[in-house]
C-alpha cells in the first residue's frame, strides 16, 4: 500500500481545482451541445462565380453581354439548387438576389431584375417547390409576363407565368385550411414608370405554383386577383406590411328633449349633446400609398402619378380576404414598427 502525506493548504486547492475542472467541463459540454443544434452557415458553392455574373450583368458594355451574364447567372443557380442541402444555402453575399421562403418551408423564391439601356430592365425568377409527391424539393423557372397581358388584375398565372417583380416581404396566412402567402414586390422601371404588386402565391395538386388569386375587397379592389401600383420612377411609394396603430373616432349624438314641458316632443328644447368615442386599435396591414395623376387630365399617364394624397390606406386580413381600410388623417393616427425583413426599395 502506498500512502501520500499531503499538507492541509493543498488538500484545499486540490478541492478547488476539482471544482473549477467540472465547471469548466460542463460549461464547454453546454456550449458544444447549444453549437450542435446551431445550423452552420453554408453559402451557395458557386457563389464567388455568382457573383462575378452579378457584376457583369450590372456593368456590361452592352445589352448582350449583360443577357450572356444573366444566363450564365440563372444556370449557376440552377446548379446549386439541385443539391439535396440548398434549401439551407446562404446567398446573402450576392447584393442583386432577393431571397424569400415561408415558416413552412414549402418554397423559395429567388427574384432580381437585369437592369438594360434606356433605363429600361427585366425581371428574372427561380422557386424551389417542395414535392409532396417525391419528396423533395423541385426547380421552376419563372418567365415574366408582365408586358404581354393587358389587365394583370384579373389574370390567374400558371406554369411557371409570372408577374415578375423583385419581392422583399411574404406574409403566410390559412384560408379555409389551406396555406395562402401574399408576397409584395418591386417591379423597377421599364423607362417611364415603375410598380410596386401585391401577389398571392397558392399551389395545384401537383405542387405547381399559381399567382394570384381572388381574396381583396374594397372599393376598386373587389375584383382584383393581384394589386398593381403604377408611379412615377423618380418618386418613392410606400408598401409594406407592417405593424400599425390607430385611433377609430366615431361621434355620438344624444337628442334631449324637456318632455314635462313638451310631452309631444315636437320641439327641441335642449340642444343636442355630442359625444366622442375613440378607439384605438393595433394589427397588422399592408400599408400602403394612394396614387393619383398630377393633373386630372393626365390620367391613365402612370409615369404622372405620385401619392399626392395624405388620407393613409391599409389591407388588414380578415375572413380570408384583405379588405381595404382608409385611415382619415383627422381621425386616424398611425404608428409604424417595421417588421424589418425584406428589401425596402424606392
Amino acid at each position: 500500500m502506498c500512502i501520500i502525506n499531503v499538507a492541509p493548504n493543498v488538500i484545499v486547492m486540490m478541492k478547488y481545482t476539482g471544482r473549477l475542472f467540472l465547471l469548466m467541463f460542463f460549461s464547454v459540454a453546454f456550449v458544444h451541445a447549444f453549437a450542435q443544434k446551431e445550423k452552420p452557415v453554408v453559402q451557395t458553392p458557386s457563389t464567388d462565380s455568382l457573383m462575378a455574373a452579378a457584376m457583369a450583368m450590372y456593368n456590361g458594355k452592352t445589352d448582350m453581354a449583360r443577357y450572356e451574364a444573366n444566363e450564365k447567372f440563372i444556370q449557376l443557380l440552377k446548379k446549386d439548387l439541385r443539391d439535396e442541402t440548398s434549401f439551407d444555402y446562404v446567398f446573402d453575399s450576392i447584393r442583386i438576389l432577393s431571397v424569400i421562403y415561408p415558416d413552412d418551408r414549402k418554397f423559395k423564391v429567388f427574384s432580381w431584375n437585369l437592369p438594360l439601356s434606356n433605363f429600361k430592365n427585366e425581371n428574372y425568377g427561380l422557386m424551389m417547390v417542395f414535392s409532396e409527391k417525391s419528396h423533395n424539393y423541385k426547380v421552376i423557372e419563372l418567365r415574366d409576363v408582365s408586358n404581354d397581358i393587358v389587365n394583370p388584375e384579373k389574370e390567374i398565372l400558371k406554369k411557371g407565368l409570372w408577374y415578375g417583380a423583385v419581392y422583399y416581404q411574404l406574409i403566410e396566412k390559412k384560408v379555409e385550411g389551406k396555406k395562402v402567402y401574399t408576397i409584395i414586390g418591386w417591379h423597377p422601371t421599364n423607362g417611364l414608370y415603375q410598380q410596386k404588386v401585391i401577389d398571392v402565391i397558392t399551389f395545384d395538386r401537383n405542387d405547381e405554383p399559381v399567382f394570384g388569386k381572388l381574396m381583396f375587397r374594397g372599393k376598386g379592389f373587389t375584383s382584383s386577383k393581384r394589386i398593381v401600383f403604377r408611379y412615377s420612377d423618380k418618386v418613392a411609394m410606400k408598401l409594406r406590411f407592417e405593424q400599425a396603430t390607430y385611433n377609430i373616432v366615431k361621434k355620438k349624438e344624444n337628442k334631449k328633449y324637456n318632455k314635462r314641458i313638451n310631452q309631444n316632443n315636437d320641439e327641441r328644447l335642449r340642444s343636442e349633446k355630442k359625444k366622442t368615442i375613440v378607439k384605438t386599435k393595433t394589427e397588422d396591414m399592408i400599408v400602403f400609398d394612394m396614387l393619383y395623376p398630377s393633373r386630372a387630365e393626365l390620367e391613365g399617364q402612370y409615369q404622372y402619378y405620385y401619392p399626392l394624397s395624405e388620407t393613409g390606406n391599409g389591407f388588414y386580413f380578415e375572413d380570408g380576404r384583405w379588405i381595404h381600410r382608409t385611415l382619415e388623417p383627422e381621425e386616424d393616427t398611425i404608428l409604424v414598427k417595421p417588421l424589418n425583413n425584406g428589401l425596402i426599395p424606392n
